[in-house]
């Protein structure tokens, strides 16, 4: 886990840039608890929210750097009513303009996220660029909790991770003015990142890796990471990350480094039902082959990018046809496509999309191109 101190130091420049422009000063600074990010659980016993926040307080004057962190945990019946009331805990009003992550429990999605977000949405001093979560642990604090010392801001973490999320590919990148756009249009419902702790070798660490899945503001689902790889293929939002393929008996063998995807989607009305084309193109490169055969004619290639298209093609079919009949969830914003392509059909079926969406027949065409095989064509082989 990389250390704050980058952060830090970034936090710090940001800080400074209000005070040069003279809109506060250190003295205003010095009053403010800057948060950092925000678990938001239910508080069982009571029945009402539970918020928790990560708190990044300045000491003295900025540019000596020095800086403490905690995490604050209070109850109430409303996100404002409780922000306000923790300055009882704090001795200092909330500052929410370098928040980066927003973190709600499996048990507050299932029930309904607009109540808790509807604040953050509203209120003047907060980001609409920061990152949102579910949390894939019982609470959504145990994840601030992890900041058991000054060692690292959590949040910070998580939306390092986010930013480099594109090279992987297994959880969709999600910032809260998207996901409320997705909450708020006709033909399209939400998704967020499942972030969890990773616990290895008695070490802990954050992971995000997979997807919730909501219909209207409710989650009602969740897909792994490597179904989420193939779920952002079908919504052309695949930047990165590694297809594995499979040798002639389908043993993983063959790691292909995405280098572009790009992903056609034309909606179709075909005997009387919608169809959904989906084709999707990947360029990739050779990185590893788990082998000491390896390949040495462009028959061999074809042979691993015709494995690797129907891989894709499979895992992509696999992952709408579950939206469809177990969540009729439209993450991959085909009924806004369809509005696009299709306006008079649109206007006819738009009122039942849920349905519709869950009977729309899809047809997957893959094509995987190797472009490259690194530096070599050859397996490493063992000496006599």
């Amino acid at each position: 886990m990389s250390s704050y101190r980058p952060s830090l130091l970034l936090l710090s420049l940001l800080l400074l840039l209000p005070g040069v422009s003279g809109c506060w000063n250190y003295a205003e600074v010095d009053d403010m608890s800057i948060v950092a990010g925000v678990a938001i659980d239910k508080d069982k016993k009571a029945g009402k929210l539970l918020i928790t926040t990560e708190l990044f307080d300045t000491k003295g004057e900025l540019q000596q750097n020095q800086a403490s962190f905690k995490i604050v945990t209070l109850s109430g019946d409303t996100m404002f009513d409780i922000v306000r009331n923790m300055i009882s805990m704090t001795g200092k009003k909330l500052f929410w303009s370098h928040s980066k992550a927003i973190i709600i429990s499996e048990e507050i999605a299932r029930e309904g996220v607009i109540r808790v977000i509807d604040w953050y949405s509203r209120d003047t001093e907060t980001r609409s660029d920061v990152y949102i979560y579910v949390s894939g642990e019982p609470t959504a604090r145990a994840l601030l909790n992890m900041n058991g010392t000054s060692e690292m801001i959590m949040s910070f973490e998580l939306a390092q991770m986010m930013r480099n999320e594109t090279h992987v590919s297994t959880a969709p990148v999600v910032e809260i003015w998207d996901f409320i756009d997705k909450l708020e249009s006709e033909g399209k419902s939400a998704m967020a990142p499942i972030v969890s702790i990773y616990a290895n070798n008695k070490q802990k660490n954050e992971r995000v890796y997979g997807t919730a899945i909501f219909s209207n503001d409710k989650m009602v689902g969740i897909v792994s990471g490597e179904e989420s790889k193939y779920l952002l293929f079908a919504k052309d939002d695949v930047k990165g990350g590694v297809l594995v393929v499979g040798n002639e008996s389908g043993v993983p063998t063959y790691s292909l480094e995405i280098l572009k995807s790009a992903t056609k989607l034309k909606p179709r009305w075909v005997n009387g039902r919608l169809q959904m084309h989906v084709q999707v193109l990947v360029e990739t490169g050779l990185d590893e082959v788990m082998t000491a055969e390896g390949f040495n004619n462009f028959s061999d290639v074809q042979s691993i990018e015709q494995r690797g298209e129907e891989e894709v093609r499979q895992r992509i079919a696999a992952i709408i046809q579950k939206l469809q009949q177990e969540y009729h969830a439209d993450v991959l914003g085909y009924g806004e496509i369809v509005h696009q392509e299709m306006p008079k059909l649109w206007k006819k079926i738009s009122k039942n999309w849920p349905q519709e969406f869950a009977e729309m027949d899809i047809e997957v065409e893959a094509k995987v191109v190797i472009r490259s095989s690194a530096k070599t064509s050859r397996s490493i082989k063992m000496g006599d």
